[in-house]
């Protein structure tokens, strides 16, 4: 995966924390990726792309309407996910694979042109970082603690110019 460009949609009109949007060549595909599992998160990274599920490891979850996904692990045994969650990069980063970012994601360069028509995914914080680098305002990326558990995430900010709260 290769980042080509990469914009903020900076969600100054409602109350949402901005989010990073990515334009990449290619988004690998679930049997490119190795996962590894800790606490009921399996999660898979190739080439600064991330795919994560939340899954009990028995039987059904109930997520995506009980839809299975057979994965690879890093050890080369296959495991079906019976009805995992799609989770969030927040608890991710509590285990030990992290750290990560929610993104945006496209593979149509005019996505960002029209800031809309994209997928969601995630990436490594170092490609995430990567991505904040193409974008073309004063931005970083910033942790933040969100939700009840203080799970960590990276928020895209503005860059002040001077001292930071």
């Amino acid at each position: 995966m290769e980042l080509k460009a990469a914009s903020v949609d900076w969600m100054e009109d409602v109350g949402n924390d901005p989010r990073l949007q990515v334009v990449v060549d290619e988004i690998p595909s679930r049997d490119k990726l190795r996962f590894e599992h800790e606490d009921g998160i399996w999660c898979g990274i190739k080439d600064g792309f991330v795919s994560y599920y939340a899954w009990s490891g028995d039987g059904n979850d109930g997520g995506y309407a009980g839809r299975c996904y057979t994965i690879t692990m890093r050890d080369g045994t296959e495991v079906t996910l019976k009805g995992p969650w799609s989770s969030r990069a927040g608890c991710v980063n509590q285990r030990s694979f992290g750290p990560v970012v929610d993104v945006r994601i496209t593979t149509d360069p005019s996505a960002l042109e029209r800031g809309h028509t994209f997928g969601t995914g995630s990436l490594t914080l170092e490609a995430a970082k990567q991505a904040i680098d193409l974008v073309d305002e004063d931005a970083h990326l910033e942790r933040q603690l969100k939700y009840s558990n203080d799970e960590p995430v990276w928020v895209p900010v503005r860059d002040t110019g001077g001292d930071e709260a």
